[in-house]
């Protein structure tokens, strides 16, 4: 299985505790941080705005790192961004490719569709239909042991 690389490309300071981050497939996302020191500690430091606007990329792109050492790899920073933009539905999309151990060849064949149409769901390019959500619950639940397989006419 080939798995799903978000790297990161590059990150530029915006206003407040935000940064815009740019992906190496061409996607940009806006992520504030704000509330990330108040729910860890680990993360007071970044209430510095010295700190804060620090950050740089790491890891060949895999990680966003501050100078204290504190960081976030680049799928948990996406996952921020979409649930910031309200966008639950492919948030939701992308953890049932992960949690099944998909990659976008297996998950279009699962449900259906073409690799394109899966990869603008995971990206938050497409809006994930209520009828793919549920194609995506249906799949997972046939494969648990015991799971109700159904074959219909067509």
């Amino acid at each position: 299985m080939k798995t799903q690389v978000n790297r990161l490309e590059s990150v530029t300071p915006a206003e407040g505790m935000v940064l815009e981050i740019h992906y190496t497939g061409g996607q940009t996302v806006r992520v504030d941080f704000s509330d990330l020191p108040e729910r860890y500690a680990v993360f007071a430091d970044l209430r510095n705005p010295d700190c804060f606007n620090a950050a740089v990329i790491t890891d060949w792109g895999h990680t966003l790192e501050w100078p204290n050492g504190e960081g976030l790899d680049a799928d948990r920073i996406m996952e921020m961004a979409l649930t910031q933009a309200g966008r639950q539905d492919t948030l939701e999309f992308r953890r049932w490719q992960e949690r099944n151990h998909l990659s976008l060849n297996a998950a279009a064949d699962a449900i259906g569709l073409t690799r394109r149409t899966v990869s603008q769901y995971r990206t938050g390019a497409r809006p994930v239909p209520r009828t793919v959500a549920l194609a995506c619950k249906g799949w997972e639940a046939e494969q648990k042991p015991g799971g109700a397989v159904t074959k219909f006419a067509g």
